[in-house]
């Protein structure tokens, strides 16, 4: 198994992996009437994407998907380009009013690399959770230096533990796991 494609977070100038969600749910091609399909063992969901956190809201700027019957539909006005087996969406400005809470994270440790499924928060130098409401950000909380006390505990659990467990943990988006 491989390693997926996170979706990424622009804010404040800085690229960062979501790497945790809890409460609604972002942008899915689902919504925009495509059903996707696995692009390769990266990305087993079919799609990952950029957005963009504003003061004015949250903002999907960019989709990249393989859609299950090649029927790429516009987003918006945008048309997307088609390679090969998948397509993107690039100048999107679709506003997201989610309402939940998200974890970016940034600067990646990598002897903290785990082969399977989405990075987890004790492997990044830089944590953040953002909580927002219809996309608005009401809070944020750097969990940076709580990460660096627990540094490397989902590898260290991962590397030794349940392997079944584990591969349900490691593609998983859940906040609680660290």
């Amino acid at each position: 198994m491989t390693a997926q494609i996170p979706d990424e977070f622009i804010f404040k100038g800085e690229v960062y992996s979501l790497i945790g969600i809890r409460g609604g749910t972002l942008a899915s091609p689902q919504q925009f009437g495509m059903q996707p399909e696995m692009m390769h063992t990266g990305c087993y969901r079919g799609f990952y994407a950029t957005y963009e956190l504003t003061e004015d809201g949250l903002y999907l700027r960019e989709l990249t998907l393989r859609e299950a019957n090649e029927r790429y539909l516009p987003i918006g006005e945008v048309m997307p380009h088609v390679s090969c087996e998948e397509a993107t969406y690039y100048n999107l400005n679709e506003l997201i009013p989610f309402t939940g809470q998200i974890r970016l994270a940034k600067d990646f440790i990598e002897e903290l690399y785990v082969h399977m499924g989405y990075q987890k928060a004790t492997a990044f130098k830089t944590v953040l959770d953002i909580t927002l409401k219809n996309g608005k950000v009401v809070d944020i909380k750097d969990r940076s230096r709580e990460m660096e006390r627990k540094r490397g505990a989902f590898k260290k659990r991962y590397d030794s533990g349940n392997m079944l467990q584990m591969i349900k943990d490691a593609f998983s988006l859940d906040m609680d796991l660290e």
